[in-house]
């Protein structure tokens, strides 16, 4: 480095949360990069570490407790020179600023609506035009305008279609955090599709707080059946993996218009927290356990697997309100299925209601119905064997080998598929093939690959 050569300012990215939250660390660190400053994966090399925050639950403020603990150790040894950022949720959740207070650690604090904004409010940092511990929060809508780095390997990208939630169930901060829906408009979303597939984007996985809500509030009525159709019209040989449904949004022509849509997978997130009637009244969930039923039943006879989340130990669930959702679960047999327990969060309604079930109590309920889901797993994996599955390639390895996804499974998420003989010239990332299955566990199968002509599933 030559002697007026300014040496390049290094930060390391640290993205919490859900895919959501992801899609602004995307927009944060191209902010950075616009703004001179390089990225590193390697903490050593870091000048700046920065944190994107999750604040939905206390075991993400446990999580990013830890991550800051961690970082205010490695600030320590060069202390001179070295900042912490901190962005995401946590800012919208500490309302009275007591978590920002225990620690001093951090150099700057910005909030969701500033991702777009983290390289020059960075600057201003360094520069000492903002003040260490300060919190920024002023920002810009997002649009696909906004620059994004893809941080999710290059075949698969989220498009995210709306942000906050009207739903309000008593369980859940979302409303607080990340205010009511605001959905995108229909040609934006459209238009940031376009880009990602340009850049080689083969999976598009849309997301929000409640997907099927989108537009809603633009124009009085959810226009996600519109986007299906609009983007199935797209050029290209790619997926569309639609999740967090909520099944009080889904209705018949959604359901029709997933039906027509040809790149779309035959398998859809809709978390459904449970089907106790008196459990979802009081979860405020706006749709009871018939409606849900009704919902999961359409969905299945139309060809649609569904993959979907239960909340245990919600207060006032009885041992017969858990058994009616553990016979449930044994009688639909998701495709994927995950479980976690109620946590009473301050300030939300759920936290105040009578009959508080014991940790211990849920603990054992979620493991039970994990056990459950384990076993349904097991059987619809070794049901596979003998049979070829259509298969996204994450990755290709030495020897022949790689892993990927069959189409039901999200990434990151859900089964592991092992497969061999692959040609490392041939094939790589992204890829669509088709596998015979020789082997199968729980949650991961092994097989073959057979040819390249997967179809969309």
């Amino acid at each position: 480095m030559g002697k007026n050569q300014k040496k390049t300012v290094l930060v390391e990215i640290t993205s919490l949360g859900c895919a959501k939250n992801l899609v602004d660390t995307e927009v944060a660190a191209a902010s950075l990069m616009l703004h001179g400053f390089g990225l590193t994966p390697e903490e050593r090399e870091a000048d700046v570490k920065f944190i994107n925050s999750c604040a939905f639950l206390a075991a993400a403020r446990a999580e990013l407790e830890e991550h800051l603990h961690h970082a205010a150790i490695w600030k320590k040894r060069k202390a001179s020179v070295r900042k912490i950022v901190v962005g995401g949720c946590i800012t919208a959740w500490d309302k009275d600023g007591s978590f920002r207070a225990a620690h001093p650690e951090v150099d700057l604090w910005t909030s969701i609506k500033t991702a777009a904004e983290l390289g020059s409010t960075l600057a201003d940092l360094l520069s000492g035009n903002v003040a260490s511990g300060a919190l920024c929060d002023a920002g810009i809508e997002l649009d696909h305008t906004v620059p994004r780095l893809q941080l999710t390997p290059p075949h698969y990208a989220h498009l995210r279609v709306s942000d906050g939630c009207d739903n309000r169930c008593t369980y859940c901060k979302i409303p607080d955090i990340r205010g009511p829906l605001k959905s995108r408009t229909l040609e934006d979303v459209l238009a940031e599709a376009v880009n990602l597939l340009s850049n080689g984007v083969k999976e598009l996985i849309v997301i929000a707080q409640d997907t099927a809500a989108f537009g809603r509030d633009l124009t009085g009525k959810p226009q996600l059946a519109e986007l299906l159709d609009e983007l199935d019209k797209l050029d290209g040989d790619f997926l569309i993996r639609l999740m967090y449904l909520h099944p009080a949004s889904v209705n018949d022509e959604l359901i029709a218009a997933m039906t027509r849509c040809k790149h779309l997978i035959r398998c859809i997130e809709m978390p459904l927290q449970h089907i106790s009637d008196h459990i979802l009244h009081a979860m405020h969930r706006k749709a009871g356990g018939a409606a849900t039923r009704e919902v999961v039943k359409k969905l299945q006879s139309s060809g649609f697997a569904i993959r979907t989340t239960f909340m245990v130990g919600f207060p006032g669930e009885t041992e017969e309100d858990f058994a009616e959702l553990l016979e449930y679960v044994k009688e639909t047999k998701f495709s994927r299925l995950g479980a976690f327990t109620f946590s009473a969060e301050s300030g939300v309604p759920a936290a105040s209601l009578p009959d508080p079930v014991p940790d211990a109590i849920a603990e054992k309920r979620m493991e039970t119905l994990m056990q459950a889901q384990a076993e349904i797993s097991l059987n619809s994996n070794l049901a596979l064997i003998g049979k070829t599955v259509d298969v996204i390639l994450d990755a290709v390895l030495t020897g022949g080998k790689g892993y990927g996804r069959m189409f039901t499974d999200a990434p990151e998420i859900d089964n592991t598929v092992l497969i061999r003989g692959l040609n490392a010239r041939k094939h790589t990332e992204g890829d669509f093939v088709r596998m015979l299955v020789e082997s199968a566990t729980e949650y991961e199968i092994k097989g073959k690959l057979i040819n390249t002509g997967a179809e969309k599933a």
